[in-house]
């Protein structure tokens, strides 16, 4: 089996297609590991969440919603 594996990439280096092989297997272990990067990185991401909850922004934790006030100024009428 291996004898035929090694013939078979002597004949397609001779034709030339073995570059076009060799492109496709490079974007499909690309693609594998990217995918396997994004899978774990939302994994981690959703137990992060799951155990501690969402993350709150330090500026909501300073300024509390709805304590903002308006001072409103009226023209003197002549």
């Amino acid at each position: 089996m291996a004898l035929f594996l090694l013939i078979l990439v002597v004949i397609l280096a001779l034709v030339g297609a073995l570059t076009f092989v060799v492109k496709v297997a490079l974007g499909v272990a690309l693609g594998l590991f990217l995918g396997t990067i994004l899978l774990g990185a939302l994994v981690g991401w959703r137990i992060r969440r799951a155990l501690f909850g969402p993350r709150r922004s330090r500026d909501r934790w300073r300024r509390p919603r709805g304590s903002s006030s308006v001072e409103v100024l009226h023209r003197p009428e002549d």
